[in-house]
């Protein structure tokens, strides 16, 4: 019951079922651009297995400087060579992996549909050591200064050590009895761990020793049924210097105070897919398929692109200031920072783009629901002066 009611929310917030694909709303479709302000190539790509399919699931790209690790529905994780896609290992952990990974101090961790936080080495992906927790761990788990904390789905925080897995300590919060099916990753910075929660807060906790720094509501639940509560914050946080950005499904973007949780400012854009930011602007999709540029210092709206609108967007990167998201079909858009004009776009993959592109240097890396991994590189054309 709990799942068909999920599925009916996100039917209700954003025009799209389970499976990333429309329902409900038309996907617009897509304007010809007459000239391409961008140039772009593929620089290669590889095929790592099955990903994620249909399912919901917190994939993502790991990059440590020399290597990108991905990982799939099967249990498969590869690292790829960044300069050329080459693969350095393939290991299959027999796991239902379906979140991650993540990698630091030559580990790269990932969470299981069962119940386990499982660390790897970097070198040849040999297991070094498995926890378990309470529930599914559907995003990706943070690491950083020695730690691992993982988010499961009943609404713990979980803090390890990275070097054996050892439980540090528990943190838990109350989940509303109607959330849509995923979950905000941890982020941590300078002995603090941050997390987005399905009751629409956001909480600090001490690293070290798991004790609550602050909490701030970003967005209440208000309306009279259940689906018009729902106040998941469901994407990615946002650190940016002193600044914590956080968005909820039940239509919050919100500015706060690493130090105290204040509110700096809050814009009322709902996603569920993330944020990424420039140096003067933050970068949002929504749950319709708009994106929108807000003023970091002021929260107000730059602009909104609508283009694009029930495409399914994935959360924006930032590649040289533009803001770059995929789409269902697996499409990226270029988007321009100074008024939102989609200025190119590409077709690098043939399977929806969820997770957001990651930027290595000059390298934008994508991951498709299939597993494909894509690294392409963008340049401006040259001018008839310079030809």
């Amino acid at each position: 019951m709990r799942l068909i009611l999920a599925c009916a929310t996100l039917v209700l917030f954003s025009g799209c079922n389970l499976f990333g694909k429309p329902a409900l709303n038309e996907p617009a479709e897509l304007k010809d651009i007459e000239n391409q302000r961008l140039q772009i190539e593929e620089v290669w790509s590889r095929d790592t297995g099955k990903g994620a399919g249909e399912f919901l699931t917190g994939f993502q790209l790991a990059v440590d400087g020399r290597r990108v690790y991905s990982a799939n529905r099967d249990g498969e994780i590869t690292a790829l060579k960044l300069e050329n896609g080459d693969v350095a290992w393939r290991v299959d952990t027999d796991l239902r992996v379906i979140s991650g990974p993540t990698v630091a101090d030559d580990l790269l961790v990932v969470g299981t549909r069962d119940g386990q936080v499982v660390a790897l080495n970097t070198d040849d992906g040999a297991e070094k050591w498995r926890a378990e927790v309470t529930s599914e761990v559907l995003a990706p788990v943070a690491l950083g200064e020695g730690k691992a904390v993982a988010r499961t789905l009943d609404g713990r925080l979980i803090a390890f050590n990275l070097e054996d897995g050892s439980r540090l300590w528990t943190a838990e919060r109350s989940v509303p009895t109607l959330t849509l099916r995923g979950t905000s990753g941890p982020i941590i910075a300078r002995g603090v761990v941050y997390a987005g929660m399905d009751n629409g807060q956001v909480v600090a906790f001490e690293l070290d020793s798991g004790e609550l720094r602050w909490e701030q509501l970003i967005a209440a639940p208000t309306g009279r049924s259940e689906l018009e509560r729902v106040v998941d914050i469901d994407a990615e946080l946002l650190l940016v210097e002193d600044e914590l950005y956080a968005v909820s499904a039940g239509g919050q973007l919100a500015s706060l105070s690493v130090n105290s949780g204040r509110v700096r400012w809050k814009q009322p854009i709902a996603s569920r897919s993330g944020i990424s930011f420039d140096s003067d602007q933050v970068f949002a999709t929504d749950v319709d398929g708009t994106v929108w540029s807000v003023e970091r210092q002021s929260g107000a709206r730059a602009w909104q692109q609508k283009d694009l609108a029930y495409r399914s967007l994935s959360a924006p990167a930032t590649y040289r200031s533009y803001a770059v998201v995929g789409d269902y079909e697996g499409y990226l858009h270029w988007l321009i920072p100074e008024d939102g004009t989609i200025a190119a776009r590409v077709h690098p993959v043939g399977d929806a783009i969820r997770a957001a592109p990651v930027v290595v240097g000059d390298l934008l890396l994508v991951l498709a629901s299939d597993g494909e991994v894509v690294a392409l590189r963008a340049s401006f054309p040259k001018t008839e002066d310079e030809e």
